[in-house]
């Protein structure tokens, strides 16, 4: 059953069992699997109503088929009629429910499609410019069949006593899922707190106990409860709060060497010149020991005997200072 044909509260409840299942993939990018098939994806998206996606993706795929027709010069009335119906249902659902503090798509996801499909549209009062799915290639073409309209204004504006009704059936609807909710919590802490009842006092005393237990009533709905958890018997689990007498942890300070090293004391200080010396005393005794290599390799050799000198021997590092020291003792012979 489609969106625009639902009539009655049971409808709406067997919605999501006709819509199609989409594997693993995201319901945007399954119905944008047959971007290149505008009929097809006008289908697929009238399945997602009346989820802001299904509206985009209808509105998106309906401008595709307009676009084609436009090309090969055939009538595109009904299809911009269909766009224009779809941005007037649109409209109905407002973005914020001031009477409930609430998301208005909580409202409008619980009424029936054919309430808000029946509702009239008259393009001349309801206009284009405060519909939100109606972009100025749309509002051109509607001005260039019907006119300019009389005024813009909103679905939800027009029918304002329809979108208070679907609140307060809405608010009822949620009252009465708390009664049973209420209902079942007080039957199941008979079952599970209380043993097997067989004599009449004891029946009279488990009522008197039931009749003065009152607890709240929890309603899963809205944006307050949403992050709550509930356990197999619909309680809500409270998290446990951790309680301020308990002793503060000390707080460890970590000293990283980068700041120590910032403020050397004198000892520091010798036994950093001290090893600096010793690396420069090992690079000394290499470059000494690897002098006849680097003469043959440097003064004589090719690019390609340097690259391989430098990469066998690992004299990248200290090849300035050995260059130097090699230099310095052919000129003191």
């Amino acid at each position: 059953m489609r969106w625009q044909e639902e009539k009655t509260l049971q409808d709406v409840e067997l919605r999501d069992k006709t819509r199609p299942e989409t594997g693993f993939l995201s319901w945007p990018n399954y119905i944008k699997k047959h971007k290149d098939n505008s009929a097809k994806r006008y289908e697929v998206a009238q399945q997602f109503l009346p989820w802001p996606l299904g509206f985009k993706e209808s509105v998106l795929a309906l401008r595709a088929i307009i676009r084609d027709k436009k090309k090969a010069d055939e009538d595109y009335e009904s299809e911009l009629l269909s766009l224009y119906k779809l941005a007037a249902w649109e409209s109905f659902c407002p973005k914020y429910c001031e009477t409930l503090q609430e998301p208005g798509f909580k409202v409008f996801d619980q009424i029936p499609g054919g309430t808000v499909t029946a509702l009239p549209i008259d393009y001349q009062q309801l206009g284009y410019k405060q519909l939100k799915l109606i972009i100025k290639t749309d509002a051109k073409m509607l001005v260039s069949l019907y006119g300019e309209p009389k005024q813009h204004t909103t679905l939800n504006q027009l029918f304002a006593e329809v979108w208070h009704q679907a609140e307060i059936d809405y608010c009822n609807r949620l009252k009465q899922q708390g009664d049973e909710q209420q209902g079942s919590t007080i039957v199941s802490d008979i079952l599970v707190d209380k043993p097997v009842i067989k004599s009449t006092d004891q029946v009279a005393d488990t009522t008197e106990i039931v009749s003065t237990q009152k607890p709240s009533v929890k309603i899963r709905y809205g944006l307050n409860t949403a992050s709550k958890k509930y356990d197999a018997n619909g309680q809500v689990i409270i998290p446990s709060v951790s309680s301020t007498d308990k002793p503060k942890k000390p707080i460890k300070v970590k000293v990283s060497q980068k700041a120590t090293s910032k403020t050397p004391n004198k000892s520091s200080r010798s036994s950093y010149t001290i090893i600096k010396t010793k690396q420069l005393s090992g690079l000394m005794v290499q470059a000494l020991r690897d002098r006849e290599l680097i003469k043959e390799r440097v003064m004589n050799g090719s690019f390609n005997n340097i690259k391989r000198t430098l990469a066998k021997r690992k004299l990248m590092i200290f090849l300035g200072a050995s260059c130097l020291i090699v230099t310095r003792r052919g000129r003191s012979r």
